[in-house]
């Protein structure tokens, strides 16, 4: 009986050993790895949210330079500020619109930021580069998705900006605004 228990046991470990070794083995690659991706995944209508971008490093022997963020031209934020982050300094490009938007400080504005790109000076935290923006309010959308343009030191130019495939650009799903918000107008998260 002992044995009896004792090669249960057994089968149970190599069970659990195997379940998770086929795990392992069959995480997503580093092809998801690699991806751009943003923190968070999702945010409300209306809202106000700090974006952070997360962007690898994909090419051995060369360190990215210079990154881009272009919001969506058909989906204008407001107010839009990029958060300092170590190694790198932000310059913003902007467009003056036909009809003014809400903002979260201002009931009309007019001018906002159609990208932000960073330039890498000096010495940065070494891995992917984090790279934040407080931006809001969130516009009537479902989704935003970020077109992101890498340079590198040897001047390869990476464009995350493709649907599917290995380049893909990081999206953020917007859900409908929270009921009794107080407005686009109001701080949000």
């Amino acid at each position: 009986m002992a044995s009896t228990y004792g090669g249960g046991r057994r089968r149970r470990i190599v069970a659990a050993t195997a379940v998770t070794a086929a795990g392992l083995l069959l995480w997503p690659g580093t092809a998801y790895a690699a991806d751009v991706t943003t923190t968070p995944t999702e945010a409300r209508q209306g809202d106000a949210v700090r974006l952070e971008f997360s962007v690898p490093e994909e090419r051995a022997g060369t360190k990215t330079n210079q990154i881009e963020v272009r919001l969506p031209a058909d989906a204008p934020i407001a107010e839009v500020y990029p958060m300092s982050v170590n190694g790198w300094a932000p310059r913003i490009n902007s467009r003056t619109l036909d009809k003014p938007v809400a903002g979260i400080h201002s009931s009309g504005v007019s001018t906002v930021t159609t990208a932000v790109t960073w330039v890498r000076v000096g010495a940065s935290d070494p891995g992917p580069a984090r790279l934040a923006l407080s931006m809001g309010p969130m516009p009537q959308a479902e989704r935003l998705t970020f077109e992101v343009v890498q340079t590198y030191a040897d001047g390869t130019v990476v464009r995350w900006a493709d649907a599917t495939g290995p380049h893909r650009a990081p999206t953020l799903t917007l859900l409908p605004a929270a009921p009794g918000a107080a407005g686009p107008a109001a701080h949000g998260g």
